[in-house]
Protein backbone atom coordinates (compact mmCIF):
# COMPACT_ATOMS: atom_id res chain seq x y z
CA UNK A 1 0.00 0.00 0.00
CA UNK A 2 1.55 3.07 -0.78
CA UNK A 3 0.99 6.59 0.80
CA UNK A 4 1.38 9.51 -0.72
CA UNK A 5 3.54 12.38 1.14
CA UNK A 6 2.84 15.89 1.44
CA UNK A 7 5.35 17.92 -0.20
CA UNK A 8 6.84 19.42 3.37
CA UNK A 9 8.22 22.78 1.03
CA UNK A 10 4.50 23.92 0.83
CA UNK A 11 3.81 23.22 4.51
CA UNK A 12 6.94 25.20 5.20
CA UNK A 13 5.76 27.88 2.75
CA UNK A 14 2.40 27.98 4.52
CA UNK A 15 3.46 28.25 8.01
CA UNK A 16 5.97 31.33 6.82
CA UNK A 17 2.90 32.89 5.11
CA UNK A 18 0.96 32.61 8.46
CA UNK A 19 3.68 33.81 10.30
CA UNK A 20 3.71 36.72 8.05
CA UNK A 21 0.19 37.19 8.11
CA UNK A 22 0.18 37.33 12.33
CA UNK A 23 3.24 39.53 12.09
CA UNK A 24 1.47 42.49 10.01
CA UNK A 25 -1.58 41.76 12.07
CA UNK A 26 0.09 42.86 15.28
CA UNK A 27 2.09 45.93 13.46
CA UNK A 28 -1.22 47.17 12.37
CA UNK A 29 -2.58 46.68 16.06
CA UNK A 30 0.56 48.99 16.98
CA UNK A 31 0.09 51.49 14.74
CA UNK A 32 -3.73 51.74 15.60
CA UNK A 33 -2.73 52.53 19.49
CA UNK A 34 -0.50 54.44 18.72
CA UNK A 35 -2.73 56.97 16.69
CA UNK A 36 -5.45 56.44 18.79
CA UNK A 37 -3.27 57.80 21.90
CA UNK A 38 -1.72 60.42 19.86
CA UNK A 39 -5.10 61.90 19.01
CA UNK A 40 -6.46 61.74 22.27
CA UNK A 41 -3.14 63.19 23.68
CA UNK A 42 -3.33 66.05 21.40
CA UNK A 43 -7.36 66.36 22.33
CA UNK A 44 -6.01 66.65 25.72
CA UNK A 45 -3.78 69.25 24.63
CA UNK A 46 -5.82 71.36 23.08
CA UNK A 47 -8.60 71.34 25.88
CA UNK A 48 -6.09 72.69 27.97
CA UNK A 49 -5.24 75.28 25.93
CA UNK A 50 -8.27 76.73 25.16
CA UNK A 51 -9.00 76.34 28.88
CA UNK A 52 -6.26 78.72 29.81
CA UNK A 53 -6.90 80.92 27.36
CA UNK A 54 -10.37 81.13 28.88
CA UNK A 55 -8.81 81.78 32.50
CA UNK A 56 -6.83 84.35 30.98
CA UNK A 57 -9.81 86.32 29.71
CA UNK A 58 -11.67 85.84 32.87
CA UNK A 59 -8.63 87.32 34.07
CA UNK A 60 -8.34 89.90 32.40
CA UNK A 61 -11.67 90.78 32.41
CA UNK A 62 -11.80 90.91 35.97
CA UNK A 63 -8.84 93.33 36.11
CA UNK A 64 -10.64 95.61 34.36
CA UNK A 65 -12.93 96.06 36.78
CA UNK A 66 -11.33 95.89 40.19
CA UNK A 67 -9.70 99.41 39.40
CA UNK A 68 -12.97 101.35 38.73
CA UNK A 69 -13.44 103.13 41.58
CA UNK A 70 -16.86 105.20 40.03
CA UNK A 71 -18.83 104.68 37.03
CA UNK A 72 -22.20 106.72 36.71
CA UNK A 73 -23.98 107.53 33.33
CA UNK A 74 -26.33 110.58 33.27
CA UNK A 75 -29.44 110.54 30.89
CA UNK A 76 -29.53 113.78 29.01
CA UNK A 77 -33.26 115.68 29.40
CA UNK A 78 -34.68 117.99 27.05
CA UNK A 79 -36.82 116.51 24.09
CA UNK A 80 -34.71 118.77 21.28
CA UNK A 81 -31.65 117.80 22.98
CA UNK A 82 -28.62 118.41 25.12
CA UNK A 83 -29.05 122.51 26.44
CA UNK A 84 -25.46 124.42 27.28
CA UNK A 85 -27.88 125.21 30.73
CA UNK A 86 -27.99 121.75 31.77
CA UNK A 87 -25.00 120.64 33.43
CA UNK A 88 -24.82 117.33 34.43
CA UNK A 89 -23.15 117.13 37.60
CA UNK A 90 -21.72 113.73 39.40
CA UNK A 91 -21.67 113.49 42.48
CA UNK A 92 -18.77 111.87 43.74
CA UNK A 93 -18.95 109.09 47.61
CA UNK A 94 -17.16 111.13 50.19
CA UNK A 95 -15.34 107.66 51.08
CA UNK A 96 -13.21 107.69 47.55
CA UNK A 97 -9.47 107.73 48.58
CA UNK A 98 -7.16 111.22 47.77
CA UNK A 99 -4.67 110.01 45.36
CA UNK A 100 -4.39 110.01 41.57
CA UNK A 101 -7.05 108.58 39.03
CA UNK A 102 -7.87 108.21 35.90
CA UNK A 103 -10.38 109.37 34.09
CA UNK A 104 -12.86 107.97 30.91
CA UNK A 105 -15.59 110.40 29.75
CA UNK A 106 -18.59 107.77 27.89
CA UNK A 107 -20.63 108.85 25.53
CA UNK A 108 -24.00 107.43 24.24
CA UNK A 109 -25.43 108.89 21.17
CA UNK A 110 -27.60 108.13 18.46
CA UNK A 111 -27.05 107.79 14.60
CA UNK A 112 -28.77 111.65 14.86
CA UNK A 113 -25.68 113.12 15.53
CA UNK A 114 -25.35 116.09 13.30
CA UNK A 115 -21.57 116.27 13.93
CA UNK A 116 -17.98 113.90 13.64
CA UNK A 117 -16.72 115.31 17.11
CA UNK A 118 -18.05 117.10 20.22
CA UNK A 119 -16.51 119.63 22.78
CA UNK A 120 -16.81 119.50 26.20
CA UNK A 121 -16.36 121.12 29.49
CA UNK A 122 -15.48 119.24 32.60
CA UNK A 123 -15.59 121.19 35.82
CA UNK A 124 -13.82 119.37 38.72
CA UNK A 125 -14.61 120.81 42.43
CA UNK A 126 -13.28 119.88 45.60
CA UNK A 127 -15.17 121.23 48.74
CA UNK A 128 -15.22 124.93 49.33
CA UNK A 129 -11.54 125.80 50.10
CA UNK A 130 -9.72 124.27 46.47
CA UNK A 131 -10.73 126.01 43.62
CA UNK A 132 -12.80 124.41 40.62
CA UNK A 133 -10.71 123.26 37.95
CA UNK A 134 -12.51 123.23 34.03
CA UNK A 135 -10.87 121.11 31.28
CA UNK A 136 -12.20 121.31 27.67
CA UNK A 137 -12.41 118.18 26.10
CA UNK A 138 -12.15 117.61 22.12
CA UNK A 139 -14.03 114.04 21.57
CA UNK A 140 -13.48 112.34 17.65
CA UNK A 141 -16.74 110.11 17.67
CA UNK A 142 -16.39 109.13 13.71
CA UNK A 143 -13.27 108.36 11.93
CA UNK A 144 -11.81 109.88 8.87
CA UNK A 145 -14.38 108.34 6.64
CA UNK A 146 -17.46 109.21 8.49
CA UNK A 147 -18.02 105.81 10.02
CA UNK A 148 -18.91 105.88 14.12
CA UNK A 149 -15.80 104.79 16.64
CA UNK A 150 -17.51 103.33 19.05
CA UNK A 151 -16.80 100.53 22.06
CA UNK A 152 -20.11 98.89 22.22
CA UNK A 153 -23.62 100.07 21.20
CA UNK A 154 -27.04 99.02 22.79
CA UNK A 155 -30.79 99.78 21.94
CA UNK A 156 -30.04 101.45 19.05
CA UNK A 157 -27.37 103.34 20.69
CA UNK A 158 -23.63 104.25 20.03
CA UNK A 159 -21.05 104.16 23.15
CA UNK A 160 -18.21 105.35 23.14
CA UNK A 161 -15.63 105.92 25.67
CA UNK A 162 -12.53 108.71 25.91
CA UNK A 163 -9.59 108.31 28.47
CA UNK A 164 -8.45 111.68 29.34
CA UNK A 165 -4.39 112.01 29.17
CA UNK A 166 -4.87 114.21 32.39
CA UNK A 167 -4.27 112.68 35.47
CA UNK A 168 -7.39 113.65 38.35
CA UNK A 169 -5.76 114.21 41.13
CA UNK A 170 -7.77 114.23 44.92
CA UNK A 171 -5.76 116.31 47.55
CA UNK A 172 -7.76 115.70 50.43
CA UNK A 173 -10.22 112.45 51.64
CA UNK A 174 -13.33 112.77 53.39
CA UNK A 175 -14.40 116.15 51.26
CA UNK A 176 -17.34 116.84 48.66
CA UNK A 177 -16.41 116.24 45.24
CA UNK A 178 -18.64 117.10 41.85
CA UNK A 179 -17.63 116.71 38.61
CA UNK A 180 -20.14 118.87 36.17
CA UNK A 181 -20.36 118.38 32.33
CA UNK A 182 -21.56 120.16 29.68
CA UNK A 183 -20.83 120.73 25.81
CA UNK A 184 -19.29 123.76 24.39
CA UNK A 185 -21.04 123.38 20.68
CA UNK A 186 -22.36 125.93 18.98
CA UNK A 187 -25.63 124.35 18.35
CA UNK A 188 -28.06 124.77 21.03
CA UNK A 189 -29.83 122.33 21.84
CA UNK A 190 -27.16 119.92 20.99
CA UNK A 191 -29.42 117.03 19.17
CA UNK A 192 -28.73 113.35 19.41
CA UNK A 193 -26.50 112.59 22.96
CA UNK A 194 -28.42 110.49 25.11
CA UNK A 195 -26.28 109.55 28.13
CA UNK A 196 -22.78 110.69 29.62
CA UNK A 197 -20.99 109.27 31.80
CA UNK A 198 -17.37 109.66 34.15
CA UNK A 199 -15.55 106.45 34.90
CA UNK A 200 -12.30 106.84 37.71
CA UNK A 201 -9.88 104.36 37.83
CA UNK A 202 -6.63 103.49 39.08
CA UNK A 203 -3.89 103.98 36.71
CA UNK A 204 -1.43 101.39 36.01
CA UNK A 205 -3.82 98.42 35.71
CA UNK A 206 -5.76 97.22 32.79
CA UNK A 207 -8.09 99.23 31.37
CA UNK A 208 -10.54 100.22 28.64
CA UNK A 209 -9.04 100.34 25.39
CA UNK A 210 -8.09 104.06 25.02
CA UNK A 211 -8.80 106.16 21.68
CA UNK A 212 -6.29 107.93 19.67
CA UNK A 213 -6.63 111.30 20.87
CA UNK A 214 -6.55 114.01 18.14
CA UNK A 215 -6.06 117.50 18.91
CA UNK A 216 -8.42 120.43 17.04
CA UNK A 217 -8.39 124.26 17.56
CA UNK A 218 -12.05 125.13 17.89
CA UNK A 219 -15.80 123.91 18.15
CA UNK A 220 -18.22 123.34 15.41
Amino acid sequence: MHHRQKPVRNLALTATGGEISVGITRETNVRSVIQIRMYRLKESFIYYIKAGLALCVLFLLNACHTDTRYHVYQAVSGEEGWDKSDSLAFHLPVGLSSGEYRMEIGLRHTGEYPYRDIWLSVTQSEGDSIPPCTDTLHIYLTDEKGHWVQSGAMGGLYQHVYVSDKPVIFSTDSIERIFRITHLMRQNPLPGISDVGIRLFLPGRVNAEEDKQQDGKSPQ
